[in-house]
């Protein structure tokens, strides 16, 4: 708005200099020109710093003082009434035979000094009413899910029935369902053998899926599969946990062979602790491709009773797509409903005002008491 009044009133201005230039009989449109180009420059300059000082996005604290707005408008009306009132005047009777002339330094002298105390004034009032800009900051969420993802890495893994094989498979799908958690703590667990905490449970989602994606075959002795130890590792490092619902995603292709931990035994106590863990079972059925198993390898009996005694559910993935399907399927199962907080903060930005106000009224007294001097 600011810089459209500008360019009109600097339009004005250039066709008053070539209008005065041409026609030589325009002085006084020209000093009117120059006096609405001067207060519409210093208009786009406040303007300018008050947008700059405040972010943007203005209130005021106290806004019944923008009132007194009308004061400077009472002064100078009052001061044109006195001058034309009680002014004294000298009748001179051959004063219509002087020539009509306009200065630009008499007009300057008139209105400039007075002009800039009035709007020092303006500028005052506007700091008196106490600006403030506000900002917003969202604040994340204090309790979500916290989730740890098991990932079996045992020889078996390594299998093509799913492509390219199941555990680039169940490191993707693991990966995107990590994205589509913004606003929980996620852990990781990966086991075979043995079973080792990979990542902390923790918001740097980034941390955890650098990690999914470096995973390798024999990160942890592959010849085995401890079903009850990663659960028993995952529990333990969740049982502390403050999250208003904590819940574990089991990824295998085997049965429980190895370990110190029976798996019922690590199911109990996890539900004791109120987590709840969904089994997923990856790997496709004997005989349904060339890479698929000769005989099923899976305990589909022992991860659904897992499943069941913590309150979680059972999937049996076919193929990578359908292991995509479930990883969504308990993303939207297990959704982090919350009420985004927010932080306003208010800065104060009446001291630009204040100083420019300053800046005018000792700009005017100084223009009328040194340069702008009038003579009685």
């Amino acid at each position: 708005m600011f810089g459209t009044f500008f360019l009109i009133s600097l339009g004005l201005l250039v066709a008053a200099l070539i209008a005065n230039s041409v026609l030589n009989k325009l002085p006084r449109l020209t000093g009117s020109a120059v006096l609405v180009f001067a207060l519409t420059t210093l208009l786009l300059a406040a303007g300018m710093l008050a947008e700059k000082a405040g972010g943007g996005r203005f209130t005021f604290l106290n806004p019944w003082f923008l009132l007194l707005l009308i004061l400077p408008a009472i002064l100078l009306a009052g001061r044109m009434f006195w001058a034309r009132c009680f002014s004294p005047a000298i009748d001179y009777p051959l004063a219509g035979f002087l020539p009509q002339t306009f200065s630009l330094r008499a007009l300057f002298t008139r209105w400039l000094p007075l002009g800039l105390i009035l709007g020092g004034l303006c500028l005052f009032i506007i700091a008196l009413a106490r600006p403030v800009s506000i900002s917003t900051a969202k604040l994340p969420p204090t309790q979500g899910i916290d989730i740890m993802l098991i990932i079996d890495a045992s020889a078996s893994m390594a299998n093509r029935d799913f492509y390219p094989s199941r555990f680039v498979a169940a490191q993707k799908t693991a990966i995107n369902f990590i994205s589509k958690r913004f606003n929980d703590r996620i852990g990781l667990v990966v086991f075979a053998k043995n079973a080792a905490l990979s990542a902390p449970l923790t918001l740097d989602h980034d941390a955890v899926q650098e990690l999914v994606a470096s995973l390798f075959m024999g990160i942890v002795d592959p010849n085995l599969t401890a079903i009850g130890d990663a659960l028993g590792v995952a529990s333990s490092h969740l049982k502390d946990s403050a999250a208003k619902s904590k819940i574990i995603l089991l990824l295998t292709d085997g049965s429980n062979n190895a370990g110190a931990l029976a798996p019922l035994l690590a199911a109990k106590a996890a539900a004791a602790y109120g987590i709840k863990v969904y089994t997923i079972a990856t790997a496709s059925p004997p005989g349904t491709t060339i890479f698929s198993s000769q005989e099923d390898e899976i305990d589909e009996g022992l991860l659904m009773e897992i499943a069941k005694a913590t309150g979680g559910k059972f999937y049996r993935a076919k193929n990578e797509l359908e292991l995509q399907n479930i990883y969504d399927e308990i993303n939207n199962l297990e959704k982090t409903d919350f009420t985004q907080a927010a932080r306003v903060s208010q800065n104060d930005a009446y001291r630009p005002f204040l100083l420019a106000g300053l800046l005018l009224v000792v700009l005017g007294l100084v223009l009328g008491k040194l340069i702008f001097i009038k003579v009685p």
